[in-house]
């Protein structure tokens, strides 16, 4: 098969931080195992690392994930295709001109719709009355991780397809490690809960203070400790509500982990949680991530979030920032061992047969071909 030469757009881009950063990164691996020639193009924040398939522009202006970077527009003149992680403000609009200029076809994988409040809320709706429409019409495919986020934020277009994120469920997988419970001294009888994301400004919607408050109710009875993955400006917020709910015992701060030995960590866990509370969680890798390695996990009733779940058969959905709810799950859970064992063995069935990143990268292949 004669290989392509792909261009990847994408705001943010390990060792930076972001969702949007580490799907990217999977397709670009994926596609150069695969004998395909891959550049991604991200923009030069200052914390880059030596990668001769990343190319680094400077913006003429950043602020947060957005990036003004029209020297894209002939950088991407010799692709063979185009694939935009989107939204990418500042970057997108140079990639939507090359891709009429140059003619060359355009993919777009919609990761989000950014919900914010006040005058930003505005420039976003303008955004997206005015510039956005532009972008769609110039993409020939627009990825969306599942058509029930795409309604619930009304997007419209005729080129939706439904391209779930992944998961390498080699790496992740269950497990025996106990390495992870005897460095926190944590009982092989305890009940140990994970969550894993963000503790900074920009991921207040991970409901992380929503958890803390259904653990703090779970009461002293129940022999249960809470892993948090994950590290952040709200860090020590947390840490000292924590304290003043008095479980700050039970409650371990893990910090950033890094990616080979998450697995470990969800390994060690009993179940999973994401109280993600609005639509600025539109998907949950940790979801698969949790359920390739067989545990079970309770996530909030949000769009695209519950689409990962087989609610009684592989997890658990609650309502978004409710402590009540979710101290229901977790305790349901808790009590009932065989059937949290079941749930975690359905969620590894499930994600090799429907997010196999194996299973995943065949279609993004076959998306590719249908559009050269």
């Amino acid at each position: 098969m004669v290989s392509m030469k792909i261009a990847q757009i994408t705001p943010v881009y390990p060792p930076r931080i972001g969702g949007i950063g580490n799907v990217a990164q999977e397709y670009v691996l994926s596609l150069l195992r695969n004998g395909d020639n891959v550049t991604v193009f991200t923009p030069k924040y200052g914390s880059e690392l030596n990668n001769n398939t990343v190319d680094y522009l400077k913006p003429l202006y950043k602020w947060g994930n957005a990036a003004l970077i029209p020297q894209l527009i002939w950088k991407l003149k010799d692709f063979d295709i185009l694939h935009l992680h989107y939204p990418f403000y500042g970057g997108a609009e140079s990639v939507a001109i090359a891709s009429f200029i140059w003619h060359k076809p355009l993919i777009i994988t919609y990761h989000m719709r950014p919900v914010s409040s006040g005058w930003q809320e505005w420039i976003f709706r303008i955004y997206g009355f005015l510039i956005e429409p532009i972008i769609f019409l110039a993409s020939k495919i627009i990825c969306v991780s599942s058509i029930d986020y795409a309604k619930s934020v009304r997007l419209r277009s005729d080129k939706f397809i439904e391209l779930p994120f992944s998961v390498d469920d080699k790496i992740y997988h269950p497990s025996e490690d106990k390495s992870v419970r005897e460095k926190y001294k944590i009982s092989k009888t305890s009940k140990l809960i994970i969550f894993v994301g963000g503790l900074d400004d920009a991921h207040y919607f991970k409901g992380l203070d929503v958890l803390l408050k259904s653990c703090a109710s779970l009461g002293d009875d129940i022999d249960w400790r809470l892993l948090i993955v994950g590290e952040g400006n709200r860090r020590k917020e947390f840490e000292e509500m924590a304290q003043k709910m008095k479980i700050n015992n039970r409650v371990y701060f893990a910090g950033r982990v890094d990616n080979q030995d998450l697995p470990k960590y969800y390994q060690a866990s009993d179940i999973h949680v994401l109280p993600a509370i609005n639509g600025c969680e539109a998907f949950g890798l940790v979801t698969l991530e949790a359920a390739a390695s067989g545990i079970p996990s309770i996530v909030s009733d949000l769009p695209g979030v519950r689409t990962l779940i087989n609610n009684g058969k592989t997890g658990l959905i609650v309502k978004p920032s409710d402590s009540a709810d979710l101290l229901l799950a977790l305790k349901f859970l808790i009590e009932k061992n065989k059937l949290r064992v079941n749930m975690g063995n359905n969620a590894r069935s499930m994600t090799e047969q429907k997010y196999s990143k194996y299973v995943i990268f065949d279609r993004l292949i076959s998306i590719y071909k249908s559009i050269l």
